[in-house]
């Protein structure tokens, strides 16, 4: 059995506390995860122990535009959230038709996530993140950190992206099954498809400015010069700036991410009350006597009048 580092210890014993509180917090709050409490169990699970922050990214989701929900692996209902969010492994992020979102992994890269997307973040350690898309798009840039020890894939339900540098797109269609990847003017990424059975398939190999497609109606697959999906370029071009824009990003502490989870997850939680008020028989009952006292001020006030 691995030996603790004791200084991990007490971080571990206050993390543990901080934990606790912010579980019950979160339980009167509709369910909101325990951020401590997981990122202990990746660091214990991935042998970490003195460094558990430093092994796994610092994500965080910004809404940009329309309505953008996220699902917690504790909750069962999707939270609608506004500005920003720090995200935790298996988090669902859900775009609506006009909804953007941006996820960021430290100053390293930026995401950009499509209308109509939804994205499980499966996992945020640095040897092995891993992104899953159930429909839609991303595009992203991240910067040449990817080697042998950190990874990056990105799933969809048929295919398997290892990115090996910088500018890529993945989208996936639920109605046609189909998956559709591209590198744009840096990097490498490695595609697979994946068949469901588990044995291994052909590994195809994207250059710069290239693209490839499995649709389910072909056996046969291949790259091709950068075409359809060079309609990602708009997006890329703002990823970019926006990576060149995080140079000032500062590392939270897990107390403050948990803070700030809560906080987002919350408000959703008090505009679910606002409504049920609203819709409560009482709320009803003041409601109709607030029109029938407007009604009756009015009537008065015409009466008034025409005795003028």
């Amino acid at each position: 059995m691995p030996i603790i580092n004791p200084k991990f210890k007490a971080v571990l014993f206050c993390a543990l506390l901080a934990g606790g509180a912010a579980a019950f917090a979160q339980d009167e709050e509709g369910g909101a995860q325990d951020y401590n409490q997981l990122m202990i169990q990746q660091a214990m699970k991935s042998g970490n122990y003195g460094q558990s922050q430093s092994q796994s990214w610092d994500a965080r989701l910004k809404v940009v535009s329309g309505t953008v929900m996220v699902k917690t692996i504790n909750g069962d209902e999707w939270s609608k959230i506004t500005g920003e969010m720090p995200l935790d492994p298996n988090d669902m992020v859900k775009t609506s038709g006009d909804g953007l979102a941006e996820i960021y992994l430290d100053d390293k890269g930026a995401i950009y996530l499509g209308r109509n997307t939804e994205l499980e973040i499966t996992d945020l350690e640095l040897e092995d993140t891993i992104f899953s898309i159930n429909f839609g798009s991303l595009v992203a840039k991240v910067k040449h950190f990817l080697n042998e020890k950190n990874k990056l894939q990105v799933r969809t339900p048929s295919a398997v992206c290892a990115i090996r540098g910088t500018e890529f797109a993945v989208e996936y269609s639920k109605m046609g099954k189909e998956s559709s990847v591209a590198v744009f003017d840096e990097g490498r990424v490695a595609v697979t498809e994946a068949d469901g059975s588990g044995d291994k398939t052909q590994e195809y190999l994207l250059e710069k400015n290239t693209e490839i497609h499995f649709d389910p109606s072909h056996k046969r697959f291949r790259a091709i010069p950068l075409s359809r999906m060079g309609r990602h370029r708009g997006s890329l071009t703002a990823m970019r700036a926006r990576l060149a824009s995080l140079k000032g990003w500062k590392p939270r502490s897990l107390t403050k991410r948990a803070d700030l989870r809560n906080q987002a997850l919350k408000r959703k939680v008090i505009r679910k009350q606002l409504k049920e008020r609203a819709g409560s028989p009482k709320s009803k009952r003041g409601a109709k006597a607030r029109a029938a006292a407007a009604k009756r001020a009015k009537a008065a006030r015409q009466a008034a009048g025409e005795e003028e």
